[in-house]
């Protein structure tokens, strides 16, 4: 799970390319409230609000859209042209060295349920994920052992909303 937080900053740093671009940005938070008792947030206009121990804040930051190319997860992309609607790390930590903690990216894709469970489902286990049929998603184990699940809906003929978590 740490690897997933480690993702963020590289994640955004490469999300800033796309500040400013057309329709809606990206929403990201971090709740490390368990851990540090701090959380993150950023909506998709670029307002950023901070809580922490001693420390409040609130700034803007130019609009902030991750798509598909941006986004990695041990190496699976999203299906192409995708983009992140949400993206919320969740810390914790479940003591003796182990991490125990959460990443959900919301997104939605330019193609049918079917089409975008298969794409992920060839691109998952070509990394050596774990991967079985849930629904009209999937779920199984990352190839570091992390539970996923995919949960994916269709939003018109040619339109996915998918939702996918992992934890570790």
């Amino acid at each position: 799970m740490r690897r997933f937080a480690l993702l963020l900053p590289v994640l955004f740093a490469g999300a800033l390319a796309a500040c400013n671009g057309t329709g809606p940005g990206t929403n990201f938070s971090i709740d490390a409230s368990g851990e540090d008792n701090a959380t993150i947030t950023t909506d998709g206009n670029g307002q950023v609000a901070i809580k922490a121990e001693g420390f409040q804040g609130s700034f803007k930051i130019p609009k902030v859209t991750i798509n598909a190319e941006d986004f990695d997860l041990n190496g699976v992309k999203l299906y192409p042209k995708s983009t992140v609607t949400d993206f919320h790390i969740a810390g914790g930590d479940t003591g003796a060295g182990g991490s125990q903690g959460a990443v959900k990216v919301a997104f939605e894709s330019p193609a049918s349920v079917a089409t975008v469970a298969q794409w992920f489902r060839d691109a998952m286990i070509q990394r050596g994920f774990k991967v079985e049929a849930d629904g009209t998603g999937l779920k199984g184990t990352t190839d570091e052992g992390d539970r996923f699940t995919l949960g994916l809906a269709g939003d018109g003929e040619q339109k996915t909303k998918g939702v996918l978590e992992v934890q570790g």
